[in-house]
C-alpha cells in the first residue's frame, strides 16, 4: 500500500474506536474511557491531517521546485497539538469531576477496551513498518500516536479491572493517560520543529555520505557538507576539492558521485555539488583573438591569446606554425579555450586532446561576453545533466 492508503486505514480504525469508546464510556461512567474516546478522536483528526499532507507533500511546481515535503512535518506538529489538547481535557475532568464507574456495564467496557488495545497495537506496528519503508514522518508520527492510544487503552483496562476488584481508581488512571499523551506530544514537537528549523541530518547519515565521497580517489577534501531534512527527504549541499583538469571528466565525475550518494542514502532527494580544483590546478580559460581584437573565427586567424585566471595575460601568437598555438595553450595550463571553430589540423587536435584542453565554439565576437557565455553554458549543461541534482 502507498502512504495515503495507510493514513486512510488509520482514520477508519480510529473513527471506529471513537464510537465504541464513547458509548462504553457513557454506559460505564469511566472518565478514562471517555478520555480515550477523545484521544481516539484526536487520532482521527491526526490521521486525516496525515492523509492530506501525504497527498500534497510530493507535489512539485515551478513555484515550489523542492516540493511540499514539509507539509508532512507541519502535519506532525498539528498532531502534537491535538495530543496536548486531549491531555488538557482529561486532566481538567479528572480534577474537577466526581468519577464513579458503574459495574453493571463493566463487561461492555472491558470488551471495548480489549478490542481497542489489540487493534491499536496491530495498527501501530504495521503503520510504523510502512512509515520506515516509505520514509514518511507523518506515518511514523501517526504510528506513535496510535501506540500512545494503545498504552492509554491499557491504563483504562487496569482501571476497569480495579473496579472489578472493588477499587474506584479511574480518576488516577485518567491522569496517567494524560501524562503519557503530553510526553508523546512534546517529543513530536521537538523533533518536527527541529526539522522545520533546518536541523542537520544525524551523524550516522553524514558519516555514510563522507564514506561515499572519500571512496573516490579524485576527492581530495570535503570543504563543507550540509544535509537538511524535509518531510523525510534529505537535501545535500557539498563543496569538494577535486583533482583533475579536464572539464568533461570533472562533470562526469560529479555525476558519478551524485549517483553513488543516492544509491547509498535512499532518502537523498537532491544533491548540489560545488567543486574546486586542488591547489596549483586553478581553472584557466583562454580566448583566441583576431587582429581586430574580436574572438577569432578560426585557429588559423588567431593573433593573440587572452588568458583569464588568477593573473590575466595577453600573449602574441606566432603565425604560420600549426603546432605553435596548441603547444602554447597546453604550456599555459589552460583547461578551456574559446574560438569560433575547432582547429582543422589533426596535429593541433591531437596536441589539445593530449593536454586535456576543451575547445568551446562561439559566435560571440566580444571576448568578455564570450567568457560569460562559457560560464552560463557550463552551469546550464550541468543543471540539465543533474535534473535537480548536482551543481
Amino acid at each position: 500500500m502507498k502512504k495515503h492508503h495507510w493514513a486512510l486505514v488509520s482514520l477508519w480504525v480510529n473513527l471506529l474506536q471513537v464510537l465504541l469508546k464513547f458509548l462504553a464510556g457513557v454506559l460505564t461512567g469511566s472518565l478514562s474511557m471517555i478520555g480515550e474516546a477523545v484521544h481516539s478522536l484526536s487520532d482521527s483528526f491526526a490521521s486525516a491531517v496525515a492523509f492530506v499532507t501525504i497527498k500534497l507533500s510530493d507535489k512539485k511546481t515551478q513555484k515550489f521546485p523542492y516540493g511540499l515535503y514539509r507539509l508532512e512535518n507541519l502535519g506532525s506538529v498539528l498532531i502534537a497539538f491535538f495530543l496536548l489538547l486531549t491531555a488538557y481535557e482529561m486532566v481538567k475532568r479528572a480534577l474537577t469531576q466526581q468519577v464513579v464507574v458503574r459495574e453493571e456495564y463493566l463487561s461492555v467496557g472491558l470488551a471495548v477496551v480489549v478490542f481497542s488495545l489489540l487493534s491499536s497495537l496491530a495498527l501501530s506496528f504495521f503503520e510504523r513498518r510502512a512509515g520506515k519503508r516509505l520514509n514518511s514522518p507523518a506515518l511514523m508520527t501517526d504510528s506513535y500516536h496510535t501506540l500512545t492510544d494503545a498504552l492509554g487503552s491499557f491504563l483504562v483496562l487496569l482501571s476497569l479491572l480495579g473496579v472489578h476488584m472493588g477499587y474506584q481508581l479511574d480518576r488516577y488512571f485518567a491522569l496517567g493517560v494524560a501524562l503519557l499523551i503530553c510526553y508523546t506530544a512534546l517529543n513530536i514537537l521537538w523533533r518536527e520543529v527541529s526539522v522545520l528549523l533546518d536541523v542537520s541530518a544525524d551523524e550516522k547519515t553524514l558519516s555514510r555520505i563522507r564514506e561515499v565521497l572519500l571512496s573516490f580517489p579524485e576527492v581530495k577534501e570535503i570543504k563543507s557538507l550540509f544535509v537538511r531534512s524535509s518531510g523525510g527527504r534529505l537535501f545535500a549541499d557539498l563543496v569538494l576539492v577535486l583533482e583533475g583538469r579536464d572539464f568533461v571528466k570533472m562533470h562526469h565525475l560529479v555525476d558519478c558521485i551524485e549517483e553513488a550518494l543516492k544509491k547509498e542514502v535512499k532518502e537523498l532527494d537532491m544533491v548540489f555539488i560545488h567543486y574546486e580544483p586542488t591547489e596549483g590546478e586553478l581553472f584557466r580559460v583562454g580566448v583566441l583573438l583576431d587582429e581586430k581584437g574580436d574572438v577569432s573565427r578560426h585557429f588559423e586567424t588567431a593573433r593573440e591569446l587572452l588568458i583569464f585566471g588568477k593573473s590575466p595575460e595577453r600573449l602574441t601568437i606566432r603565425h604560420g606554425d600549426e603546432k605553435a598555438l596548441p603547444e602554447l595553450i597546453r604550456s599555459k595550463g589552460l583547461l578551456l579555450v574559446v574560438c569560433g571553430h575547432h582547429p582543422v589540423s589533426p596535429c593541433a587536435k591531437g596536441i589539445l586532446s593530449k593536454g586535456g584542453v576543451f575547445v568551446w565554439e562561439t559566435e560571440e565576437k566580444n571576448p568578455y561576453r564570450a567568457l560569460k557565455e562559457v560560464v552560463h553554458g557550463l552551469l546550464e549543461e550541468q543543471s540539465q545533466r543533474s535534473s535537480g541534482g548536482s551543481l
